[in-house]
Formats: structure tokens, C-alpha cells, sequence
């Protein structure tokens, strides 16, 4: 697993001369966004690069509440606890998440809407116990082993407050489906991972539209997405999902160099391959 410490990459004399340039040009102060802050921590990636959106939107996004503000700081949460220790979490696992937050929907976890949002987001943290003995629930380090259903950039048109509702692919989230099974094509019963567009890798853009044959390990932090529904009986919610627990931010995605899941543990990582360095080889291990 290849890492990589963060260095800041904004200078605070940066941000006075923005202040400068919009006194100057008669834009009032609030006009400029707080930049992205450079994370200091280490990335499980080694490919982050700094895009014009980490100096266009901050931590927070454009949130006009408390706790859209603080949804947003968790979904941008690149520097996880435990991120050089993945918990490893299953279709299960996030069932399982996915009963919890249904049992206390009506006490301390809200859901279905963006005006549904927990207030409190500590309540979201340690909530079941994963396949190994430890608890995990928002912000808890994980990975997931699954099948590939659909990758795209999302709300490309208009943008989502998170990221300052700024349209464009380099602005927004590569959203990930994903499944248990290969062949399964029902996205009532995928998971959902986010790629935000802070800090991505530029050869992850290609993730997006992507037809991987083989198992991928995805790697991130668990993140409780309020602002949706899970599909639920004949209802198919959009975007339709199993669960609305999801790994966001994506921290890691790998291959695997075989194409049957009992070849793939997730803890082995001889058998998986970086996204970036599999495009365009033909390593298989049958």
C-alpha cells in the first residue's frame, strides 16, 4: 500500500491578496470561498493532486445550516482515524448499519431529506461490530471488497452543496455502485462510494464509465448520507441504493488480478492492484 503525506499547499499571504483583489475589484469579502484545507495526514493514495476547486470551495461546501455544514465537513473527512488500518466491512456490515439508523430514525437519526439531518453526528459513530470484533459507524476507516456495477460524475449540471454547487465533472463526485455478485444489475441492492473531487487523483477520472470484470477493494471512510432513502419494498428512491451508508470519501481503489472473489481477500494485498496501474494491462490470475 503506497502512502503519502499531505503538505498545505495554500499560503496565508494567498488568501490576503484574494482578500485584496476583491476589495479592489468591489466583490464584497464573503465572495471568496475559503480555500480547501491541504490535508496533513497520510493518504492511502499516492497520486492527490490540488485542483481549482480545493482553492474555490472549502471544507464545508455552501451549506446554509449547521448540519448541512457539518454533512459537508464529513463527507470531505480525508484524514480518517485508523487510516493506516482498514476495517474490513461486508454487504452485511452495512445492512446491519442500515437497521440501526432505521431503528432510531425517529429518536437521534433523522434521514430522508436534506432537511432531515442528524444535528448531533457523534450518535453516528461505533454503531455495530464489523466481521472481526470492532465497531465501526461514521468516520470509522474501512474497506470493501464487490463487483463494479456503474461509475459516473454526478450532478455535473448544477453541482451539489458540498461543493459549492459549482457544475462540471472536476468539480463533483464520481459516484460508484456497487454489488455483492457479478452480474447483478439491480441498484436497489449496490452500495454506494464517493470520489469527491478534492484532492482526486487524475487517473481516477477514468473510474467513471469504467468495466472491471474482477472483484475491486475500495477503501475509504463510513459516512451516513441522510440527505436520501434507501430502496425499501416497491420503493426505489432516487438515487436508488441498498443502504444510504456509503464510503466517502474513497481513499483507495484497487483490482483484482484474479476474477473470482475467493481469490480476492481484502487483506491480501499481493493479490490486488492500484485503479491506475491496472488500466490497459491484461494480469490476470485465474
Amino acid at each position: 500500500m503506497t502512502r503519502r503525506t499531505y503538505k498545505a499547499a495554500f499560503h496565508p499571504i494567498g488568501r490576503l491578496v484574494l482578500c485584496i483583489l476583491a476589495l479592489l475589484l468591489g466583490a464584497p469579502l464573503a465572495a471568496v470561498a475559503d480555500p480547501f484545507p491541504a490535508p496533513t495526514c497520510a493518504s492511502v493514495f499516492s497520486g492527490s493532486q490540488r485542483h481549482a476547486i480545493d482553492d474555490a470551495c472549502g471544507s464545508e461546501g455552501d451549506g446554509t445550516t449547521d448540519a448541512k455544514r457539518a454533512e459537508s465537513r464529513a463527507k470531505n473527512n480525508l484524514c480518517t482515524e485508523g487510516g493506516s488500518n482498514p476495517v474490513t466491512v461486508t454487504f452485511a456490515t452495512f445492512k446491519a448499519l442500515q437497521k440501526e439508523a432505521n431503528d432510531r430514525k425517529d429518536k437521534d437519526i433523522p434521514s430522508g431529506g436534506s432537511s432531515s439531518l442528524p444535528p448531533d453526528r457523534t450518535v453516528l459513530a461505533s454503531l455495530v461490530t464489523a466481521s472481526n470484533g470492532k465497531k465501526v459507524g461514521e468516520g470509522s476507516f474501512v474497506r470493501l471488497v464487490a463487483f463494479l456495477l456503474d461509475a459516473h460524475h454526478s450532478n455535473v449540471s448544477g453541482g451539489e452543496a458540498v461543493n459549492c454547487k459549482k457544475g462540471g465533472k472536476p468539480n463533483n463526485d464520481i459516484h460508484i455502485a456497487l454489488v455483492a455478485t457479478k452480474g447483478e444489475d439491480d441498484m436497489c441492492t449496490s452500495l454506494t462510494a464517493e470520489m469527491i473531487p478534492h484532492y482526486r487523483p487524475r487517473e481516477w477520472e477514468t473510474v467513471a464509465g469504467a468495466k472491471i470484470d474482477r472483484p475491486v477493494r475500495v477503501t475509504g471512510q463510513l459516512f451516513f448520507d441522510a440527505s436520501h432513502s434507501p430502496c425499501s419494498g416497491n420503493k426505489r428512491p432516487s438515487p436508488q441504493r441498498a443502504s444510504i451508508w456509503e464510503i466517502h470519501p474513497v481513499d483507495a481503489f484497487d483490482v483484482c488480478k484474479s476474477k473470482t472473489l475467493a481469490s480476492c481477500p481484502a487483506n491480501k494485498e499481493s493479490a490486488w492492484i492500484p485503479f491506475d496501474q491496472w488500466m490497459g494491462t491484461e494480469e490476470q490470475e485465474e
